[in-house]
């Protein structure tokens, strides 16, 4: 869709439930009408910065970015995020809140320093909302709860130095933070924080249970090394199942039996010191896909694919970009070689969802492939 306008060259879209939502957060002033026109204006301001940090932050590391203002206040969309580092990740996050905290120091200085201090009126109610949208708001976006600001980020640090293995420490995290916030906002008698907080804790509540509880692995005899082959099979316990704490153990601590001349050649080449998770990014990936989150679920999908292609993991990464909405990408997916390694199941879901997005070109290219296979896979 096409954006309503451009900031710093980034396309914006604004919903009107963003507009009803304010005008509802402002309720009590709608005895002042100036004062409300007021609050929406402050709030829609800073929220768009709120939005232009993350995508300025996206712009640094080279990645395109657009913003969407809704009801949940907005949404920064960065195209070819997989070449993102976790640390990368982690600043992008930040950004928002920053620039909320830059913003709102300049007016804590202004008002302090300057004469627009001892102004009343309508200039002292915009530097006082001013103040509590971007450093309040701001410190609460913060917060270690998921999709907050501040999720993100303890996320990105995590993974960064410890890979995926602690999911649902993060997840249970944000369900602690969740229930404090509801207990507070009680006890403040502040109702929209607290519903807030109620609809963040279910959220993580649902993704904790989506998240597999058992993985089946098979060691590979055939090589003298650490890998492990995993199937991506989630189900019950059993005979051979082990849970995913148990997997990463393995991962980090089992050494198959070599002979010692192998052994004299594996310890002659130094392993790189970096964190260790899961050895098969097509695992972690379908893993994070079937736990709905897609946009983690892109990078190691991209990496296994790209590695070693195959129709289910390329039918995944698809499922992944066509529920993030990055056309582009499928784009050049379908234009590259490894387009012939996806199957003509995965062709007919591209072909199908391009055309219900108005994608011509996208779907086009998807028929053309489905016809070029002929039906064979």
């Amino acid at each position: 869709m096409r954006p309503h306008f451009h900031v710093a060259g980034f396309p914006v879209r604004v919903h009107l439930l963003f507009f009803a939502i304010t005008f509802a957060s402002g309720w009590g002033l709608l005895q002042s009408p100036a004062r409300l026109a007021l609050w929406m204006g402050v709030v829609f301001v800073s929220v768009l910065l709120h939005e232009l940090g993350h995508a300025l932050a996206f712009r640094r590391y080279g990645c395109p970015a657009s913003i969407e203002l809704h009801g949940m206040g907005g949404t920064t969309t960065g195209h070819n995020v997989e070449r993102l580092t976790h640390g990368q990740s982690a600043w992008v996050s930040f950004a928002g809140p920053g620039m909320g905290f830059l913003l709102g120091g300049l007016v804590w200085a202004l008002s302090r320093y300057t004469p627009l201090g001892q102004q009343g009126g309508l200039v002292a109610e915009t530097v006082r909302d001013l103040i509590w949208v971007n450093v309040g708001w701001g410190l609460f976006n913060l917060l270690p709860l998921q999709p907050l600001d501040g999720g993100h980020v303890l996320a990105s640090v995590v993974r960064a130095r410890s890979g995926y293995r602690y999911e649902k420490v993060l997840l249970g995290i944000g369900i602690v933070t969740a229930v404090g916030l509801i207990v507070l906002a009680v006890q403040w008698r502040m109702p929209w924080m607290g519903l807030l907080a109620l609809m963040f804790g279910v959220m993580n509540v649902e993704q904790l249970l989506r998240l597999p509880t058992h993985v089946h692995f098979e060691r590979s005899a055939a090589l003298p090394s650490r890998r492990i082959r995993v199937s991506a099979r989630y189900e019950p316990e059993e005979a051979g199942a082990v849970p995913v704490e148990r997997l990463m153990r393995e991962l980090r601590s089992e050494q198959p039996e070599v002979k010692p001349e192998a052994r004299r050649a594996l310890t002659a080449v130094p392993e790189p010191e970096e964190p260790e998770g899961p050895h098969d990014p097509a695992m972690v990936g379908e893993m994070l896909l079937a736990s709905g989150l897609a946009a983690m679920a892109v990078r190691p999908l991209q990496s296994a694919f790209s590695e070693s292609p195959s129709p289910r993991t390329g039918q995944a990464l698809v499922q992944a970009l066509l529920e993030l909405k990055r056309f582009t990408e499928l784009e050049a997916l379908l234009s590259g070689p490894q387009a012939s390694h996806l199957s003509n199941e995965t062709l007919a879901i591209i072909y199908a969802r391009a055309a219900a997005a108005g994608q011509t070109s996208l779907a086009s290219r998807a028929g053309a492939l489905r016809q070029g296979q002929g039906g064979k896979r």
